[in-house]
């Protein structure tokens, strides 16, 4: 299955599911795991698959679906919160914070994206979990930029984009 998004060259359809412009030829949108023909379920081969799960490709039928219609996540991936095509990738209630993550995901190569729930304007107190900020990726990016974060966690568990090669002081 195709796992990138569209060639800006090939030609496109919008999927039907959640609109994002996909391969005319894919199998799946890379965006939901809308199928666009049948297949089987992955963990259960003797039933049809209702999607393909958006983060990871895995085929998944009524039973494994967790999320569909919308967007289809397999049991590994359940916990992903996805908007739209795009992956909750780190969560938190700073705008810097989050704005760092983004940029550092960018440096990696991966499109990265804010979602705030902040007010901005007329609220001056922060509500911690009930106005999140949120850095996305595309769905099809979830693991790759997963793994980067995970390599600059410390033993806190709070993400560091240091620069190793510099010398102290």
């Amino acid at each position: 299955m195709e796992r990138s998004p569209v060639q800006l060259d090939a030609p496109s359809r919008p999927c039907p599911n959640c609109g994002q412009d996909i391969d005319e030829n894919a199998s799946a949108c890379p965006a939901c795991g809308h199928l666009f023909e049948d297949a089987r379920c992955d963990r259960h081969p003797e039933q049809a698959a209702t999607g393909r799960c958006a983060v990871c490709g895995t085929a998944v039928c009524a039973e494994d679906d967790i999320d569909g219609p919308t967007h289809h996540l397999c049991a590994d991936h359940h916990h992903v919160v996805v908007v739209d095509g795009w992956a909750q990738v780190y969560s938190t209630s700073d705008d810097l914070e989050a704005s760092l993550i983004r940029d550092n995901l960018r440096a990696e190569g991966l499109d990265a994206e804010i979602l705030s729930q902040k007010d901005h304007f007329s609220l001056p107190t922060d509500l911690g979990d009930l106005s999140p900020v949120r850095v996305l990726v595309p769905v099809w990016d979830y693991e790759t930029a997963h793994g980067v974060l995970a390599e600059h966690m410390d033993g806190d568990g709070q993400v560091s984009f240091e620069d190793e090669s510099a010398e102290p002081g």
